[in-house]
């Protein structure tokens, strides 16, 4: 049996769309047992910059209730092909055993665009700190809760 150019172009296609799938779900479990393994050192703060080819990242990071990071770990790479792996440092100072609040005071002196570059780390210790103070929601974070829960604060399924 011959098959016509057309007919291979769309077998590679087929094949490529499901080594997609099975990288996504990969990727998925790995994140999972990666919030798995933070959650065990304390309270957990999220967070992303998505890039459009090589820069992006996702961060996770654990604090104790003082504020200081037990753990953290960051998935960045190309595709489906990366995983998650511990992270010791951030912008030259050691990240386990810091406080978030110098973190986040260093974030505060940094240009729009350096914080952009870092904005995944900002925002895991910026979830941590609304943990760890109950502050006030900021704009962006509430439209956030509203499109997770609704403004009933329901749970949207």
């Amino acid at each position: 049996m011959k098959l016509s150019g057309i007919s291979v172009a769309l077998l590679l296609l087929l094949l490529l769309l499901i080594m997609q799938s099975i990288g996504g779900y990969l990727q998925i479990q790995d994140y999972r047992k990666a919030v798995r393994r933070m959650r065990q050192l304390g309270n957990v703060g999220m967070g992303q910059k998505r890039g459009k080819v090589l820069n992006g990242h996702v961060a996770i990071v654990a604090c104790d209730s003082n504020g200081i990071i037990t753990g953290c770990e960051v998935l960045d790479g190309i595709g489906v092909l990366s995983r998650f792996h511990k992270k010791e440092t951030f912008m030259g100072h050691p990240l386990v055993g810091s406080s978030i609040y110098t973190f986040l005071d260093i974030g505060e002196g940094l240009d729009k665009k350096e914080w952009k570059r870092f904005q995944g780390y900002f925002r895991a210790f910026e979830a941590l700190e609304v943990r760890l103070t109950d502050r006030e929601l900021t704009r962006e974070q509430e439209a956030f809760m509203e499109t997770k829960r609704g403004k009933a604060g329901k749970k949207l399924r």
